[in-house]
């Protein structure tokens, strides 16, 4: 009996020192507002998806690192989400409507649907406002972040 209970302990010790520290985040605060054509005549459901712009440290760095998505059917947002500052740096914002809806952004068959992206590569540093234009149809967000050099 003692000796499993010291198996079970020390088992118990091994697998709590080898687990990841909780991550910390920190809670944060956007706001912006997202243009579309005045070719669509009503105010669709816009899709926002939050990306960490960089993630990742050192030779391990690579961009758009998804944080969260949310839905908004007004052009002007406000949205408070949990950031986590280690290893990541600024904030992309992309938004796209869907115009078909098939709750799909494009497809073979339906390519109408728009996108568009603004980045604070400043974030959390400056929290300034998002201005995002939807007007490119079909695109991810990879298409506006990186910008080729």
């Amino acid at each position: 009996m003692f000796r499993k209970s010291i198996i079970i302990i020390l088992a118990f010790c091994i697998v709590s020192s080898c687990s990841d520290s909780e991550v910390i985040k920190d809670k944060k605060t956007i706001s912006g507002q997202i243009i579309l054509p005045l070719s669509i005549q009503n105010q669709p459901q816009i899709n926002v998806m939050l990306f960490h712009a960089i993630s990742g440290i050192g030779f391990q760095e690579h961009p758009l690192y998804e944080i969260e998505t949310f839905q908004t059917d007004q052009s002007t947002f406000e949205h408070t989400f949990d950031y986590d500052p280690k290893g990541n740096q600024g904030l992309l914002v992309y938004a796209w409507v869907d115009l078909d809806g098939d709750n799909i952004l494009c497809t073979p068959s339906s390519r109408n649907d728009l996108a568009g992206a603004a980045v604070n590569e400043e974030f959390p540093e400056t929290n300034k406002p998002f201005l995002v234009q939807i007007d490119t149809p079909c695109v991810g967000p990879d298409w506006f972040y990186p910008t080729a050099k």
